[in-house]
């Protein structure tokens, strides 16, 4: 059986629905500006809360680059990985967390909100992102309602 990183996460609209609405949940809980589930290949999954000021789709593959380095770090510390990483700004504040999928929620909330009250809005909704997205993982492309685009027939003009 193939290990959950070696299959692809297929995409339904019952599934994004589902994370966007727990996303804009938390959000709206935690106070946050926004939160982002990014792939572990550094591809925006979803978003949710104010993120026309960002630049998301760079902000999710420095989100992943910064994983991927602190994973290094992790090893010449003896450790397996590190599961956050918390970086404090003037004004605003990220907060990233590994999923056990290995794809990255990336919270941006302003500091008059503190960390531990991220932190644990967090820890109540990482176990069901984790689980639709276990959900995506495990479907096959085949059975994605998304049916692949098909070429138009030709008009019978252009056939002679």
């Amino acid at each position: 059986m193939a290990t959950k990183s070696s299959k692809h996460l297929v995409l339904t609209e019952e599934g994004i629905r589902g994370i966007n609405n727990t996303l804009g949940n938390f959000v709206l809980d935690s106070g946050a500006k926004a939160i982002l589930l990014i792939d572990k290949s550094g591809q925006m999954i979803a978003a949710q809360g104010e993120t026309s000021s960002f630049d998301t789709m760079s902000i999710s593959a420095l989100i992943t680059g910064s994983f991927n380095s602190t994973k290094a770090i992790a090893t010449l510390l003896g450790e397996a990985e590190f599961k956050t990483m918390f970086q404090q700004g003037h004004s605003s504040s990220i907060y990233m967390v590994a999923l056990s999928s290995q794809d990255v929620l990336g919270v941006i909330f302003p500091n008059q909100i503190t960390v531990g009250r991220i932190k644990y809005k967090l820890d109540q909704v990482v176990p069901t992102v984790d689980q639709q997205l276990q959900v995506m993982y495990q479907q096959s492309p085949t059975t994605s309602p998304i049916r692949p685009a098909q070429a138009p027939a030709p008009k019978i003009n252009d056939l002679f």
